[in-house]
């Protein structure tokens, strides 16, 4: 879990000790025909305590709301997933430590850094993601298969900084009418593969990767 977050586990607050803002993240792309880039608002609601936002809150008292920025290029569209490398690491989390000029030391601080992210009239901040908390990237052989999932390095793919800015804009939907394989964010890319002690890449990433706008 981000730095930052892990003082939400603290604190026995009741539920209006929570906050939340709305950032939108932009991939940005070199390639051979010049700077490509895609990009999604998701909206980080933090509470300081472990009790439930949201029927479907994560542990930890933090919660992403969003779907896969999409990057549309000449050999395909690739997906930015709301899942990073390190399990247990919640993308806002990690987007929220960027935007934070100084990480705060306890709950009640974490709150009130939420909070005027979030302020209607406090002016936008920015801040560039760090490349060790970059999210994955991903590909499908067949956008109607998908267990065709690949993992993409950023580096091949060109990837030349990921930026997050603060807003007011709605949180970006829709991923479901690209992707209509999306059903249930608790089932994984390959629900009917056999178990294994060695389960392909689609088995390990599940739906709510790609948008957090599912049932599970």
């Amino acid at each position: 879990m981000a730095g930052s977050t892990a003082v939400l586990l603290s604190g026995c607050g009741l539920m209006n000790n929570r906050a939340s803002y709305r950032f939108r993240m932009t991939v940005e792309v070199e390639t051979s025909n010049g700077l490509r880039a895609g990009s999604s608002v998701y909206e980080f609601i933090a509470a300081k305590n472990t009790m439930k936002l949201l029927a479907d809150e994560r542990s930890g008292g933090v919660l992403t709301r969003g779907e896969a920025t999409i990057i549309e290029l000449a050999d395909g569209p690739v997906f930015v997933l709301l899942k990073t490398p390190v399990a247990g690491v919640d993308l806002g989390g990690e987007a929220t430590d960027a935007l934070l000029a100084t990480l705060p030391d306890g709950g009640d601080d974490y709150i009130a850094a939420i909070n005027k992210l979030g302020g209607w009239f406090a002016d936008p901040v920015s801040a560039e993601l760090p490349r060790e908390k970059w999210p994955l990237m991903v590909r499908f052989g067949d956008l109607n298969d998908p267990t065709s999932v690949k993992r993409i390095d950023p580096e091949s793919l060109g990837v030349k900084r990921i930026l997050l800015e603060t807003t007011h804009d709605d949180v970006t939907v829709g991923l479901q009418d690209r992707l209509q394989w999306l059903q249930n964010g608790g089932l994984s890319l390959d629900p009917g593969g056999s178990p294994t002690t060695s389960p392909t890449f689609a088995q390990t990433i599940y739906q709510s990767a790609f948008t957090s706008e599912i049932k599970r």
